[in-house]
């Protein structure tokens, strides 16, 4: 039996989808890339926001065009977890709909015998390239965003084990992996539901004790749990990168009080405050939403001038998407109209692409570890990899000018010499 999957969203449901996929070989089932070549085709849902179920449901239905070719059809994931029944009216071609509890029991559905005393997470079958991976900590969140579908799809906030955290670490570490990307939904509030208070920095300290690891990245940091000690800590890691995404959403007290944020603008410019303190180099991403329904002008104005003046290294900006069932789809009319909200989310991406130009120009004579990724598409024997001021495949990426033959997965050091397309750099190899 051969199974062609797509993983679409976030990188925690590539982890869900990662882990399916061990089940699936572990029953002998071959993994595919082309539709063509497969007898089932999976597609891992996003239900997040409206451009992501759009592209959910198109991907839904160029994988029904092979039905007629005789090949089953499973949905899962977050699309499905919020309109299951909806799906299952409109879509009779997909042969299974699998909400979020039960994805992975997906082989057993199948009829795909699965070897006793089997292990998830051993088996997890990981698609990036084999030195970095995504570490998923915890499930779900207690936060109540007002715009955020997150807690009904996902449910309320729960921690792994540290020792099962570890376990996987270390069976990563053993395939090659040097590069772990910790990701959940709040990835400060860790442990409190298992602890009883935080526990990600007991956790890091764990993670860093593995010989294997040698950066260790963090994303999906919510400003409440973000501390002073969070700095300080940083700052002292051998093995934590010091770069932290932290969304913001937005700037101004009267909108981030009407997405039930639970923090203002003065909570943002103390963390930043405290990154100058102790860790002046690191790098910042953030992300805000644009087209909230009481963002007036005069709010978004203000909210240019404040990402202006903090000149975050990288920024995502995304347009407000009235969500059913969502406290703002309650409460408020989705009032600003769509060429708006494009028209503001342009000029804040103009305004950042400006910013992180500028930052990486300030590297230009510095010398730098880069974690080699693989080759230019371009120019297939140019080394390309990352700084510890970039994520994989989220940021930009560092060409290396070498005549060495570089492997992938090793790390080299670079002296940067130019900024390219605003997100790359060029560096030679030192």
């Amino acid at each position: 039996m051969k199974i062609a999957v797509v993983s679409l969203g976030c990188p925690k449901n590539l982890v869900d989808t990662e882990l399916i996929l061990g089940k699936m070989k572990a029953g002998d089932v071959e993994i595919v890339s082309d539709f063509e070549d497969a007898d089932m085709i999976m597609i891992n849902t996003c239900g997040f926001i409206d451009p992501a179920k759009e592209e959910s449901i198109e991907t839904i239905l160029k994988a029904a065009e092979y039905k007629e070719k005789g090949k089953k059809l499973i949905v899962t994931g977050c699309l499905v977890e919020r309109y299951k029944e909806q799906l299952k009216k409109e879509m009779p071609e997909v042969d299974l709909f699998i909400d979020l509890k039960e994805e992975f029991s997906i082989p057993e559905k199948l009829g795909i015998k699965i070897p006793q005393n089997f292990d998830l997470y051993k088996n997890r079958l990981i698609s990036t390239p084999s030195h970095t991976a995504y570490l998923k900590i915890s499930e779900g969140c207690d936060h109540t965003c007002s715009f955020c579908a997150i807690p009904q799809i996902r449910g309320k906030h729960r921690s792994r084990s540290i020792q099962s955290i570890i376990e996987e670490a270390k069976i990563l570490a053993e395939r090659g992996v040097k590069e772990l990307n910790i990701v959940s939904q709040d990835t400060g509030f860790y442990g409190i539901d298992l602890y009883g208070e935080p526990k990600l920095w007991h956790l890091l300290e764990a993670l860093e004790k593995i010989e294997e690891i040698k950066w260790i990245r963090l994303y999906y940091l919510y400003p409440t749990t973000v501390n002073e000690d969070f700095f300080k800590r940083m700052a002292d890691s051998q093995k934590v990168v010091n770069y932290f995404e932290m969304p913001i959403q937005h700037s101004e007290d009267k909108i981030l009080k009407d997405m039930m944020r639970g923090y203002r603008k003065s909570r943002i410019y103390k963390i930043l405050e405290w990154k100058e303190k102790y860790i002046p180099d690191a790098a910042v991403r953030s992300s805000v939403i644009v087209g909230f329904p009481t963002e007036t002008e005069k709010e978004f104005n203000s909210l240019v001038d404040f990402i202006s003046e903090v000149k975050f290294d990288w920024l995502g900006v995304f347009s407000y998407s009235h969500e059913e069932g969502t406290p703002a789809f309650e409460k408020f009319e989705n009032n600003v109209p769509e060429e708006e909200k494009i028209r503001r989310k342009n000029e804040i991406n103009k305004i950042q692409e400006e910013i992180t130009e500028e930052k990486n120009r300030q590297m230009i004579g510095k010398e730098f570890e880069v974690l080699i990724d693989g080759f230019s598409e371009e120019w297939e024997t140019l080394p390309v990899g990352r700084t510890y001021r970039s994520a994989f495949e989220i940021d930009g990426i560092t060409y290396i000018e070498t005549e060495e033959p570089l492997t992938v997965g090793s790390f080299a050091k670079v002296k940067i010499k130019d900024a390219v397309d605003f997100v790359d750099t060029v560096g030679e190899l030192l």
